[in-house]
């Protein structure tokens, strides 16, 4: 595991991680939702969202429409890749978090982002 204050190094971490990151800076919910595609997933500590609307229905409920934010403090780029980090959102979770990422095939999306401690 690496670290560092902020995000890694954009050379460091897969495309669409950083993308997912960039997006979150933003909070661009579409470009967030976009990086899921059709099949993909967010498994948010045991309940699982599939498929770019429900995806980006989550994120409008419970994260980027909550003005979520991500600090990475620790990456790994070995796969599947994971950031530690802590989310913060208006109203929403506040603390520590494990993401950990499948990457789509092509390696220009993502598959599953899956959050656990």
């Amino acid at each position: 595991m690496n670290s560092s204050p902020g995000h890694p190094p954009d050379t460091l971490l897969p495309t669409p991680v950083r993308r997912l990151l960039d997006a979150v800076d933003r909070g661009d919910s579409d470009a967030f939702a976009e990086l899921f595609g059709t099949d993909g997933v967010v498994d948010d500590w045991g309940r699982v969202f599939v498929g770019r609307e429900q995806v980006r229905d989550w994120s409008d409920r419970e994260f980027l429409g909550l003005n979520g934010r991500l600090t990475v403090h620790r990456w790994s780029t070995q796969p599947p890749p994971v950031l530690i980090v802590t989310i913060g959102t208006d109203g929403g979770y506040n603390g520590p978090s494990t993401l950990t990422f499948t990457l789509s095939p092509d390696g220009e999306g993502i598959d599953r982002m899956a959050m656990t401690d």
